[in-house]
C-alpha cells in the first residue's frame, strides 16, 4: 500500500498517452519497449519500404540482362550474396520481411479478435455453450501444429501455392492454432475476474452487462494478452517458416519467404556457405525477439501497479554518517528514547552515540537490548504525477517483551514505515535512513539475508487478508510454507522458537497448522485447514493471517491493523492472545492501528504519527491521560463510545421495537417499509457431495424509509450476506424478501430489481478489492452517474470531486488509482461511490473498519448529515458497537445465523436481553487505559481462568 494523504494535491492527470508512459517507465521494463519498438518498428519499415530498399525483385536471377550467375558470396553488388539459384539474398531477406507482416497482421489479429470474443462471453455467461466451446479448443489444441499447418496449406493451395494463396493459408492456420490460447486465457480470467467485488459493485448500481464486461471484465482479463499477441507474431512468423522448411511454403516465384529460403539453404551449410542460411535465419530471429521484447514491456507499464517509473529503486542506500533532515521548526530527526513523552522538535538520546556537534544519535547503531532500531527513516514514490513523500524523518525504537502501537490518520504513514522495515516497498519507492533489526541493517540487506530476517526475525500480519492470502492454495500450505522455507522441524531450543533443520514432513506441517488455527480461535481446526481463503469470513482470515505470522515464533512481530476485520468478541480473544505471546514468550509487536480503544488495551508505549512524521510518544496511560498535542487530543475527543450516541428525545415515544420482540413486531406500516424480510434463509450449496451451508436462517427484520438498522455480531455470523441478498447478490434459499417493492424470489432476484439498481448504494467490506485496479478512483465513483444520468464530462467530475470532499478526501485523489490509496482512503471513496446517485438504501458492510478514529467521526456525521437530507434507509453492518451506538435507529444481533436480538438502539445496547448481547458488550474496549485493564481483569474473572487465559482456553465462537 503507497499512499500519502498528507502531500498537497497534486495537478489533475492528464489522460496518460502509450508515449508519456513509456517516458515515464523506466529500468528494464523501459529498456525492453525501446529495444522492441527499435526493432519491430526496424522490421515494419523494411517490409512497407521493400520496393525502394531492395535493389532486386525477390524473383529477379538478372539484371540488365544479365543473369547473376553462380553462387556469389557478399560483394558490393550483393551484400548477402546470392543463392545457388541466382537470387540475390539481400533482396529476399527484404521482401521476406513484408511476407512475414502480412501473414503476422491477418492470422494473429484475427485470431485475437475471435479468441477474445469467445473466452469473454463464454466465462461470464457459462453453460452449454462454455462447455461446448471449451471440448471444442481441447480438441484443436491435440492437434499437431504442424501437421494442421500443412493439411490447411494443401487444402487452401494445393501444397504449392503463389503469394496470397499461401499467405491466405498460412493465415487461416495461424488463426486456428491460436485462437484456443487467448479464448482458454480469456475464458479463466473472466472466471476469476466475474465474481470480483469491484465487478459486483458495479451489478449493484445496475451497471448493463455490456459495459461489465467491456470497461470491468475485459481489461482485467486481458491484462496479459499483449504479452500473447507479441509472443503469437513470433509463432505466427514461426508457423510460415515452418511450412516453408518442409516445402509447402510460397514458391520463390511468387513471394519471398524465410522459412523456405532456410529450406534451400540446407545443402550449403555442408559445403561452406554460410550467407544463404545467416541472413535469413537473422530474420527470424530479430523479429521474433523484437515483438517478444515489446509485448514483455508493454504488459508491465500498461498496468499501473506494476508500472516502474524513471529513477525508481527499492532502496537508495545511504552512508553510514549522515546528518538527520532538519523538521519544519528547524530541529533534527532525532530518535526519542521510550518511555519519554516527545513532541515535534523534543527527544532524549541519552545512552546513544552523536554525531559532532550534537545532531542526534548515529544511524546504522542499536544497542543489545533493542530489537527494531529506525533512524531518520524517510520514504517516496514515484508516481505518474511525481514524487510523492510518505514518510519523513522517522525513528522509534523497539524493546524485547515490548508492545509499541503506532497511531494516526490513514495515510499518515503508518503502514508505509511497517513494511519498509521488512524491505517490501515496490519498486516505485525510495527509503533512506537505517532500520536495525537486531544488528542487520534491513535497507543495506541483500535477498538472502532478508530472507533470514523475515518470518525468524520479524513477522508481518498484514491489514487486508483477503488481499494477502493466496486464493489457489489451502490455508494448510500457506501456513506451512514458512516453516518450509526456512527448514524448521517441531521442536524446541530452549528459548521458545522452534530449533533444528530439515523440511518438515506433510503430517508435521499439516499439524503445526492445525495447532495454530486452533490458537487463534478458528472453529473446527483439524477440519477446515484444508479450506481456502475463500471458504472463510473476513475475520476469520485476519486470524489466519495472524497464524501465518505466529509460524516460526518470530521475536518481534508488526501487526497491521490486526483486528480491523474482527468482532469485540474475537478482538478481545486476539488481544489476549498477542498480550500473553508478549508475556510468555517475550514477543515484541510494533502494533499499528486506529482503534484506540486496541491500544488502551494492548500497548506499553504509543507512538502517534501524522502526515508522514512522528509527532509525539508516551507511555500509553501517560498519552491517554495528559496528551501534549493538540492533534492527539483530537485523536482521543473523536474516539465514539456507546451511550455517547445519538440522545433519544425527551418526552418522545422510544423507536419501535424492544429488546426480545420480533421485527414483525417492531416495524412500520410494509408500504413504508424498503426492506422486508421474513424468515429469511441462505444456503450456500456443498461441493463434491457435501451438506450446504446455512449462513442466514430464518431471519426476519425491516426497514423503514429513512431508518438505520444496525446489524451486529461475531465474523461468521450472517451479516454480510444478508446484505449481500439484500442487493441481490445472493440468493434466497427460502423464505420471503422484499427490497424496494420488488420481491426477490428463492433462487434468484427478480428482474424487476434490475430498474431500481440506481437506488441502491453498497460499501463493500474489502475496499481493496471493490475498485477496478485498471481505472482510477474518479473513473470508479463516476461510473453510476455516467450509467444512470446523461451528464457532460466537465459536470459528471465537479460531482466527483464534491463526492470526494464529502467524505473528506481532496478532489486531486480522484486522479489516483486504487493501488496509491491507503486502506482507510479507499473505504472513504468506497462511500463516496455509493452515495453519488443519492440512493433510498444504502448498504453498508462495515463502512468505517479501516478509518482512523478523526475520519470516522466526520465521515459518520457527513453519513448522518446525508442520511437526514436524503432521507434514505441503510443497513448499516459493523463490529464496532459504539459506532453502531453513534448512527444506528434500532440494532439486530445475529449470533449463529440467526437474529436473536432486535429493538431499540438504546435499549439494546444499554439494556440487552440476550447473554450473546451481554457478552459483546462486555468485550467491546474501552480508550481509557486503566479502565481497560480493569474490564480485562473482570472479563478474566467471570471465565474463572484470570486476567490473561492459556492459549489452549482460546476459542472462537462458530
Amino acid at each position: 500500500m503507497t499512499a500519502v494523504p498528507h502531500s498537497p494535491a497534486r495537478p489533475r492527470r492528464r489522460r496518460t498517452s502509450m508515449r508519456r508512459l513509456v517516458a515515464g517507465s523506466g529500468g528494464y521494463q523501459r529498456g525492453m519497449v525501446v529495444a522492441g519498438f527499435a526493432i519491430t518498428g526496424a522490421v515494419v519499415v523494411v517490409a512497407l519500404f521493400a520496393p525502394l530498399i531492395a535493389p532486386y525483385g525477390y524473383g529477379q536471377v538478372q539484371d540488365a540482362g544479365t543473369y547473376f550467375g553462380s553462387q556469389h558470396g557478399p560483394s558490393a553488388h550483393h551484400l548477402f550474396g546470392t543463392t545457388v539459384g541466382g537470387y540475390d539474398v539481400f533482396s529476399r531477406t527484404v521482401w521476406g520481411a513484408q511476407t512475414a507482416l502480412e501473414v503476422i497482421v491477418a492470422g494473429t489479429v484475427a485470431a485475437l479478435l475471435l479468441g477474445t470474443a469467445l473466452g469473454l462471453v463464454s466465462g461470464y455467461l457459462g453453460g452449454r455453450l462454455d462447455g461446448t466451446l471449451v471440448i471444442l479448443t481441447d480438441a484443436i489444441f491435440a492437434f499437431p501444429p504442424l501437421l494442421l499447418a500443412i493439411v490447411m496449406s494443401i487444402g487452401v493451395g494445393g501444397g504449392r501455392s503463389g503469394r496470397w494463396n499461401g499467405i491466405l493459408a498460412t493465415a487461416v492456420t495461424v488463426t486456428i492454432l491460436f485462437v484456443p490460447q487467448y479464448f482458454r486465457v480469456v475464458r479463466a480470467e473472466t472466471i476469476r475476474v466475474k465474481h470480483e467485488p469491484f465487478v459486483e459493485s458495479a451489478k449493484v448500481v445496475g451497471v448493463p452487462r455490456a459495459r461489465i464486461l467491456r470497461r470491468h471484465v475485459l481489461p482485467n482479463a486481458t491484462r496479459t494478452l499483449p504479452l500473447i499477441v507479441t509472443l503469437n507474431a513470433g509463432g505466427a512468423v514461426m508457423t510460415l517458416a515452418g511450412l516453408g522448411f518442409v516445402g509447402f511454403g510460397i514458391e520463390p516465384t511468387s513471394a519471398a519467404e524465410w522459412g523456405y529460403d532456410l529450406n534451400r539453404a540446407q545443402s550449403d551449410i555442408s559445403a561452406g556457405i554460410w550467407w544463404t542460411a545467416v541472413f535469413p535465419g537473422a530474420a527470424i530471429v530479430l523479429t521474433v525477439l523484437g515483438v517478444t521484447l515489446l509485448g514483455e514491456g508493454l504488459n508491465d507499464i500498461r498496468d499501473p501497479r506494476l508500472r516502474a517509473r524513471r529513477g525508481a529503486r527499492r532502496t537508495r542506500r545511504a552512508p553510514r554518517w549522515f546528518p538527520p533532515r532538519a523538521r519544519l521548526d528547524g530541529t533534527t530527526g532525532t530518535p526519542p528514547s521510550a518511555g519519554t513523552s516527545t513532541t515535534a522538535g523534543t527527544s532524549t538520546t541519552a545512552g546513544k552515540p552523536t554525531f559532532p556537534g550534537g545532531r542526534g544519535p548515529v544511524p546504522g547503531t542499536a544497542r543489545d537490548d533493542e530489537l527494531l532500531a529506525v533512524d531518520g527513516l524517510s520514504v517516496t514514490f514515484a508516481t505518474d504525477a511525481g514524487e510523492v513523500s510518505a514518510v519523513e524523518d522517522v525513528s522509534l525504537r523497539v524493546r524485547p517483551g515490548e508492545i509499541v502501537a503506532v497511531v494516526g490518520e490513514s495515510g499518515s504513514g503508518k503502514s508505509v514505515t511497517a513494511r519498509t522495515i521488512l524491505g517490501l516497498l515496490p519498486e516505485t519507492g525510495l527509503a533512506r535512513g537505517s532500520v536495525l533489526v537486531g544488528r542487520q541493517d534491513v535497507l543495506r540487506a541483500g535477498r538472502r539475508q532478508l530472507r533470514r530476517i523475515r518470518g525468524r526475525d520479524i513477522a508481518m500480519i498484514f491489514q487486508e487478508p483477503s488481499t494477502a492470502l493466496n486464493p489457489v492454495f489451502p490455508v494448510s500450505w500457506q501456513i506451512a510454507e514458512g516453516i518450509r522455507a526456512h527448514r524448521m522441524r517441531g521442536g524446541s531450543d530452549g528459548s521458545g522458537r522452534r530449533g533444528g533443520h530439515g523440511r518438515p514432513n506433510r503430517r508435521q506441517a499439516r499439524e503445526r497448522a492445525v495447532e495454530l488455527l486452533d490458537l487463534v480461535g478458528i472453529p473446527e481446526p483439524r477440519r477446515r485447514v484444508g479450506h481456502y481463503p475463500h471458504q472463510f469470513s473476513g475475520g476469520q482470515q485476519q486470524r489466519i493471517m495472524i497464524a501465518m505470522a505466529l509460524a516460526l515464533d518470530a521475536p518481534l512481530l508488526i501487526a497491521d491493523e490486526p483486528t480491523t476485520a474482527l468482532d469485540v468478541t474475537v478482538q478481545a480473544e486476539i488481544l489476549d492472545l498477542l498480550r500473553e505471546l508478549r508475556d510468555t514468550r517475550g514477543t515484541s509487536i510494533l502494533l499499528i492501528t486506529h482503534n484506540m480503544g486496541v491500544v488502551a488495551d494492548l500497548a506499553d508505549r504509543v507512538l502517534v504519527m501524522r502526515e508522514g512524521r512522528l509527532i509525539e510518544q508516551a507511555d500509553t496511560v501517560s498519552l491517554f491521560q495528559h496528551p501534549r498535542q493538540d492533534y492527539t487530543r483530537r485523536l482521543l475527543a473523536a474516539v465514539p463510545r456507546i451511550g455517547g450516541g445519538q440522545p433519544t428525545p425527551t418526552g418522545s415515544p422510544a423507536p419501535a421495537g424492544s429488546a426480545t420482540l420480533p421485527a414483525s413486531a417492531s416495524a412500520t406500516d410494509d408500504d413504508e417499509a424498503v426492506v422486508r424480510a421474513r424468515d429469511l434463509v441462505v444456503d450456500y450449496p456443498g461441493r463434491l457431495g457435501q451438506p450446504s451451508f446455512r449462513a442466514v436462517d430464518a431471519v426476519s427484520f425491516q426497514i423503514s424509509r429513512g431508518e438505520v438498522l444496525g446489524l451486529i455480531g461475531e465474523s461468521g455470523s450472517g451479516k454480510t450476506t444478508i446484505a449481500r441478498a439484500v442487493a441481490g447478490l445472493v440468493p434466497a434459499s427460502a423464505g420471503s424478501l422484499r427490497v424496494l417493492g420488488a420481491q426477490l424470489v428463492p433462487g434468484g432476484p427478480d428482474r424487476s430489481l434490475r430498474r431500481l439498481r440506481r437506488d441502491i448504494g453498497f460499501v463493500f467490506q474489502d475496499p481493496a478489492t471493490s475498485f477496478n485496479p485498471k481505472l482510477t478512483i474518479a473513473a470508479c465513483i463516476a461510473e453510476p452517474i455516467v450509467v444512470h444520468e446523461s451528464l457532460p464530462p466537465a459536470e459528471v467530475r465537479r460531482r466527483v470531486d464534491d463526492l470526494l470532499e464529502s467524505v473528506h478526501l481532496g478532489a486531486g485523489y480522484g486522479d489516483r488509482y486504487p493501488h496509491e490509496l491507503s486502506g482507510g482512503q479507499r473505504q472513504r471513496a468506497s462511500l463516496a461511490r455509493a452515495l453519488a446517485l443519492r440512493p433510498r438504501l444504502v448498504v453498508a458492510d462495515e463502512p468505517t473498519s479501516a478509518l482512523d478514529v478523526s475520519v470516522q467521526e466526520r465521515v459518520l456525521e457527513v453519513f448522518r448529515t446525508l442520511q437526514r437530507e436524503l432521507g434514505f434507509a441503510a443497513l448499516f453492518i459493523s463490529h464496532d458497537l459504539a459506532v453502531v451506538d453513534a448512527l444506528a435507529d434500532r440494532v439486530g444481533v445475529l449470533y449463529q445465523g440467526r437474529l436473536v436480538e432486535e429493538g431499540a438502539r438504546h435499549t439494546v445496547l444499554t439494556n440487552p436481553s440476550h447473554d450473546y448481547t451481554r457478552r459483546l458488550l462486555a468485550a467491546s474496549p474501552v480508550p481509557d487505559p486503566v479502565e481497560q485493564a480493569a474490564r480485562r481483569v473482570a472479563r478474566g474473572a467471570d471465565r474463572g481462568t484470570g486476567p490473561r487465559a492459556p492459549r489452549q482456553a482460546i476459542r472462537a465462537s462458530s
